[in-house]
This record gives structure tokens, C-alpha cells and sequence, in this order.
């Protein structure tokens, strides 16, 4: 065979449906398109690295993992798509290669849209302080919850791809999602509600709260419930929508406490040792720790007692090192009032008969 018979060949031959010309053209074509993209990803992730050494910030770091979930197969397959275009294709060829790149990209779609979702995530869950099993909690209830949405919209936009017309599967979900909410209404409020104590915080995993269900220390934070370790030991669990209705309390953040309290001195003191109370009271105060004297007052003359108010400030948030400090208070007051000659009163009352 000459080359001119080669040539001839080569340039006006069928092979199912194009010249061997063809096929070369479309072969270098997929060489070139591999290596460029290779060569953009290659580049791209040594210039990101060398960014990422030199900035404090993360962002960089997240590029770069989202750049390297791109494997092989998925070069190759753009590459394959670049070539066929200097094919003659049939339509069913054209079909499942436009299906296979669909399925493939739009997974890989999925993947990337999951990973940003989980850094946002986490990124909310550090903002809010959240750590140990309380950041577990909500960092997976959460990824549920936008993995499954991002699998619906994928599967819709696949559907809409391959000219199902999704416009009557958006209204079968439209009219299944209004008859699941009125079913379980209750269970979407609990939800609801989780994202907002996610997002609000009005309490986190080990925080100290008094609602008007329950009081005790928050255990764990659920999709629907909240679980808290009550007082007497007993685990309560409540559904998200009840404590976020009830006033909450939560004294995780208490740094000072104001405290109040009254002293009953007997009608008949006198005046010069009703005058030394509130000498006595601050003396009280200013013996024990963390405690700040505000004033002593005498308030009020009661049906059986002169009655002083005394107000101080503790900065003391655990509940028990505060009753100690307000116990050593008392005492001091006690003793104080005692060695002054000072008589508490107690409950009396005086019957007088007309003879």
C-alpha cells in the first residue's frame, strides 16, 4: 500500500460512521484535554498549599480538599466529552454519555455541597462554644437533616435532566409534605426549635437551668428533645417546643449573685443598739469570701418584729459554695446580733381582755 492509498484511507474510510482522521483528532484531543486538566489541578493545589502555609485562615485549606475529591475517572470523563466532540455520535451514544456524566458530576456535586455544609456546620457549632458530645450532637443531627435535602434537590435536578417533567413530583411533595406537617407537626416544632437552640443558645451541654418543667443540668441537645439530669438524679427528658415555651433560667453565666435576706429584732430595743444593726451586718458580709456588703436597712415595722433588709452581692456561681457562704453570713449575723444584745423576734401576738 502506498501513500497515497494510506492517505486516502486514512482521510475518507468509515469506521462506524468516521475516518480514521477523525479518530486521531478526537485522540489527541482527549491527551490534551487530560494533561490540561491535570496540569490545572496539579498547579492549582501546589500554588493553594504554598497559600495555605502562610495565611492563619482555613478557607485555603478547604479549597484544597475540595479541589482533591476529584478522581481519575472524572478527568478522564470530561477529557472523553471534549474528544467526542470532533465525532460523528449516534443518539444513544450521545444519551448514556450525557447519563454518565450526570450521575457522575452530580454525585461529586453532592460530595462538594456536603463538605461545605459540614464546615459551615462546624463552623456555627465553634462559634457557639459547643465541644465534646454537645458539638457530636448537633454537628451530626444537623448533617442529616442537609444531607438528606441535598439528596432530594439532586435527585430533582437529575429527574429534570432526563426530561421528567418534575413539575407533577413537586406537587405530589408539595401536597405529601403539607399532609406530613399536619401529621407531625409536633415533631417539626421539636425541630424547628433545635435549630433555634443551636442558633440562639440559650443553653449549651452542662449548663445549670431552672424552667418551669424542670430543673437541672443539661445532659443532651436532640433532633426533638432535650435531655437534663435533674436535682434529685433522675434523668427528665423534654421535647424542645415545651422548654423553649417555659421561662428558662440558666445560671451557667452567673458571675454575681444578689442576695437578700431579713432580720426580725424584737418592739422594745433600743434605739442606740437598733442603730448598730447594720454596723453588725456589714461586719457579717465582709467576713467571708467573694462577698460584697451593699446596705442594711431597717424596712419595715412588722406585725410582731422591727424587720432590717440586708443586701449583698456574692461572686460565687457554684450553688453550693454560695449556700456555705450565705450560711457563714447568717452565723456571723447571728453572733454579731448576740453579743450585742440584740433579741430576734419570733411570731407573737397580744391578747388584751376588757374585764
Amino acid at each position: 500500500m502506498n501513500f497515497n492509498s494510506l492517505s486516502n484511507w486514512f482521510d475518507n474510510s468509515l469506521i462506524l460512521g468516521n475516518t480514521p482522521a477523525v479518530y486521531g483528532y478526537a485522540l489527541v484531543a482527549f491527551g490534551a484535554s487530560l494533561a490540561l486538566l491535570y496540569l490545572i489541578k496539579n498547579i492549582g493545589i501546589s500554588r493553594l498549599k504554598a497559600l495555605a502555609e502562610k495565611t492563619e485562615t482555613d478557607l485555603d485549606d478547604l479549597l484544597i480538599a475540595l479541589i482533591a475529591k476529584f478522581r481519575w475517572f472524572e478527568y478522564q470523563l470530561a477529557a472523553l466529552f471534549i474528544a467526542t466532540r470532533y465525532l460523528n455520535r449516534s443518539l444513544a451514544f450521545d444519551k448514556a454519555l450525557k447519563l454518565v456524566i450526570l450521575l457522575v458530576f452530580t454525585y461529586r456535586a453532592i460530595t462538594i455541597v456536603q463538605t461545605l455544609l459540614s464546615y459551615w456546620i462546624n463552623k456555627i457549632a465553634a462559634q457557639r462554644e459547643l465541644s465534646g458530645s454537645a458539638k457530636t450532637s448537633v454537628v451530626n443531627s444537623t448533617q442529616v437533616i442537609m444531607r438528606a435535602l441535598v439528596w432530594v434537590a439532586a435527585a430533582l435536578f437529575v429527574l429534570d435532566n432526563l426530561g421528567v417533567n418534575i413539575s407533577a413530583v413537586l406537587t405530589g411533595l408539595g401536597i405529601g409534605g403539607v399532609a406530613v406537617a399536619l401529621a407531625a407537626q409536633a415533631i417539626l416544632g421539636d425541630l424547628f426549635n433545635f435549630f433555634v437552640i443551636l442558633l440562639d443558645k440559650p443553653f449549651t451541654v452542662g449548663d445549670f437551668v431552672v424552667s418551669d418543667a424542670v430543673s437541672g443540668t443539661i445532659e443532651h441537645i436532640g433532633l426533638k428533645s432535650t435531655r437534663i439530669r435533674s436535682i434529685s438524679g433522675e434523668m427528665v427528658v423534654v421535647s424542645n417546643s415545651n422548654l423553649l415555651g417555659s421561662r428558662i433560667r440558666n445560671y451557667q453565666d452567673l458571675t454575681k449573685r444578689r442576695v437578700v435576706f431579713k432580720t426580725g429584732i424584737v418592739y422594745g430595743t433600743k434605739p442606740e443598739l437598733l442603730k448598730k444593726i447594720p454596723a453588725i451586718a456589714r461586719k457579717a458580709v465582709e467576713s467571708v469570701a467573694k462577698a460584697e456588703f451593699d446596705r442594711c436597712n431597717l424596712s419595715d415595722c412588722g406585725a410582731f418584729s422591727l424587720d432590717f433588709e440586708t443586701v449583698y452581692y456574692l461572686a460565687e456561681p457554684d450553688y453550693k459554695a454560695y449556700m456555705a457562704a450565705h450560711e457563714a453570713v447568717l452565723l456571723a449575723v447571728l453572733e454579731g446580733l448576740g453579743g450585742a444584745g440584740a433579741e430576734l423576734a419570733y411570731p407573737t401576738q397580744t391578747v388584751l381582755v376588757k374585764k
